[in-house]
């Protein structure tokens, strides 16, 4: 399922857009937005062409799908040993949208401000300045995905209205440790704060499960918010499948409200839950043969990159993204994707403020849910023109 004549480059040159193939030169290789160069399992397919075999396309629910609640409440549940009420699930527009109504409802009293961790997706931000509120950095502790408890204490203060988690961590491709998110709920009960934890990545590990935070493991917290997806998982980007859980009656209401879906303005279509159904309830074989090919990916870039003079990697056991860091300081990260575009035709991400806040300068990040034979070349190319112009 997973080798490169699996790989359909002409689709991938019509369809795939946000950096990636249908962005590029054809003589480019995009190592960028983290979005797999794979079709997706076949029963999604075959949900897709049922539901669109009547020829009918009605307005659905706006509260969701109940057979797509729940079957995202059976997955959590099957999964990650939590208990989610399928009544307290809302599908959304994709999960950033899904963070953007989520901050509606936290900021809903306007003048607030978030912590957000340091580094993490620009989609953080964004979704706490979009609904006027102030955001707050707070640096990760190295090797980890873990905040500096520390630096986070001092950040609260009584315009605090939440602490955004990314679970596990994009782009540092870390997992938070249980022990700190049981910390993380104590601190936001005792300061009376929402935690958001988006898991969109939750699903690709390489060694323990992620630990959610509705895990059975942690504390209950009525005011924790779950934000996901089905994007990273199962290939699902382009139908933008998003989804908010939540723990409380009041809650779910007001982050309704904040969605919109009361109107015809927004809301999921029914043909994407349609897919949904089927990756959540028919496609675990799927997921396991992903994860041991990321698996065996992540192998093959950390031992041909080891051969790097510009960059050093870290640790990391999540995500099908690797965020090495640049040795040498007076090589930035723009600079360094821009020679490396030059000379290797190989497209990557920088990091910096723009990307993925400020402590991601000096990095970059390569997205590695390809094939063998594709990564292979990527980084061949790229290992050659380290050697060619870094001097």
């Amino acid at each position: 399922m997973f080798k490169n004549e699996d790989v359909n480059f002409e689709v991938l040159r019509q369809k795939a857009f946000n950096y990636r193939w249908a962005e590029q030169a054809h003589d480019v290789i995009p190592l960028t937005a983290a979005d797999p160069d794979f079709p997706v399992a076949p029963e999604i397919v075959n949900a897709i062409s049922t539901y669109a075999k009547d020829g009918y396309f009605s307005y659905g629910p706006p509260h969701g799908a109940l057979e797509f609640k729940k079957a995202i409440s059976d997955y959590y549940h099957r999964h990650y040993q939590a208990f989610v009420a399928s009544e307290l699930v809302l599908p959304v527009n994709s999960a950033a949208y899904g963070l953007f109504v989520v901050m509606k409802h936290v900021l809903s009293d306007k003048g607030g401000n978030v912590i957000i961790p340091d580094p993490v997706d620009f989609l953080f931000r964004k979704s706490v300045e979009n609904t006027g509120g102030e955001v707050r950095t707070c640096p990760i502790v190295e090797g980890t995905a873990d905040f500096d408890v520390e630096k986070l204490v001092n950040l609260i203060d009584e315009n605090t209205r939440a602490i955004m988690i990314c679970n596990p961590n994009n782009p540092l491709g870390l997992q938070i440790t249980v022990r700190h998110l049981e910390g993380l709920i104590q601190l936001a009960i005792s300061r009376d704060l929402y935690i958001i934890s988006d898991e969109i990545w939750a699903d690709i590990h390489f060694g323990h499960a992620t630990c959610s935070l509705f895990s059975d493991e942690l504390s209950f917290y009525r005011k924790a918010i779950i934000v996901s997806g089905l994007s990273k998982n199962y290939g699902l980007a382009g139908l933008r499948i998003g989804y908010i859980m939540m723990r409380d009656e009041s809650i779910y209401q007001s982050v309704f409200h904040c969605s919109g879906h009361a109107t015809t303005a927004f809301g999921l279509q029914g043909i994407a839950q349609a897919a949904g159904i089927a990756a959540l309830t028919e496609c675990d074989y799927w997921l396991q043969v992903f994860r041991q090919h990321l698996k065996d990916m992540k192998q093959l870039s950390t031992e041909m990159l080891s051969q790097s003079t510009i960059l050093s990697l870290t640790n990391s056991n999540a995500t099908y993204l690797l965020f090495p860091k640049i040795m040498d300081p007076a090589i930035s990260s723009s600079t360094y994707i821009e020679h490396i575009m030059k000379e290797a035709k190989v497209a990557l991400v920088p990091g910096g403020i723009s990307w993925f806040e400020k402590a991601s300068e000096g990095r970059v990040r390569i997205c590695f849910a390809t094939s063998r034979a594709i990564l292979q070349e990527a980084l061949t190319r790229v290992l050659a023109a380290e050697s060619n112009y870094f001097k």
